[in-house]
């Protein structure tokens, strides 16, 4: 029998198509081109734009930065907000905002001093309290995946998984090929919500919301939104030594609500056994 023959590019039965993907050096292009406009865009924004809203305009371009770098990497911009369990994560939408409402001060202030021809334009004052703030939110970054780490070895309770299964309405064969141990997980990038940084992090508590990180949401929201009027105040006013203080009380309300947020997280909430 003659073999079917088949004209370019068309699909060949029992035959998968190949998947096509961004070529790794275009990407590479775009964010080289992307990181080398970024300073031009920033040293723009701050140097003819008026004083107070070139902050504005400075902070906007540090997020847009990495909007783009999230979409040329992981294909969505939050990229940088989801976590290796393909979930939105608290801890990095909070390293993200203070990451620029604090360097977009600091440039827009060292801009600004270069601008008016300052001596050692870029010795732009740094609070102690602010040091302390920003490493607070460093910890909870960097001890999340630590503290989480252990559960990758246990397993959930068999009814936990099963209420949460009839919850979310996913069945449970799918949540025990994504979940890591204990930990949920979803299956790609593309799956990430908002919704996941209120969740739990565990199959035992995912389908319900943690208090101790709407809490620190609430406190990093009111807390960001704060700082970036006092910043914009002080560019307005040419006040542009260095970076307004922080509150002790405001680094201890600080230091309280990652302690929660950190404790929230070591506990088992999935009645889990060793695998």
């Amino acid at each position: 029998m003659a073999e079917k023959s088949f004209a370019v590019g068309e699909p060949r039965p029992g035959i998968a198509e190949p998947i096509t993907s961004i070529p790794l050096q275009e990407t590479n292009s775009r964010l080289l081109l992307l990181t080398g406009a970024l300073p031009l865009v920033v040293l723009a924004t701050s140097w003819f734009v008026t004083p107070g809203w070139s902050y504005v305009a400075t902070t906007g371009a540090l997020a847009l930065f990495l909007l783009v770098l999230g979409q040329s990497i992981s294909g969505t911009p939050f990229g940088v907000l989801i976590n290796e369990r393909n979930l939105m994560s608290l801890s990095r939408v909070q390293a993200a905002i203070w990451t620029v409402v604090v360097m977009g001060g600091y440039l827009t202030m060292a801009i600004s001093r270069v601008k008016a021809g300052t001596t050692d334009a870029v010795d732009v004052g740094i609070p102690q309290e602010l040091w302390l703030a920003m490493g607070i939110s460093t910890t909870s970054l960097l001890g999340t995946p630590l503290i989480l780490g252990a559960k990758r070895s246990r397993k959930p309770d068999e009814k936990m998984m099963q209420n949460t299964s009839t919850l979310l309405n996913e069945r449970m064969d799918e949540m025990n090929q994504t979940s890591q141990g204990t930990l949920y997980a979803n299956k790609s990038l593309q799956e990430a919500r908002v919704s996941d940084i209120f969740q739990g992090d565990e199959v035992g508590n995912t389908a319900h919301v943690d208090l101790a990180k709407v809490q620190m949401f609430y406190f990093t929201l009111i807390a960001a939104v704060s700082y970036f009027m006092d910043v914009a105040g002080a560019v307005m006013a040419g006040k542009t030594g260095g970076l307004p203080p922080l509150s002790q009380g405001f680094v201890a309300l600080l230091a309280i609500s990652h302690g929660g947020y950190l404790l929230g997280k070591a506990n088992d909430h999935s009645n889990s056994r060793p695998a």
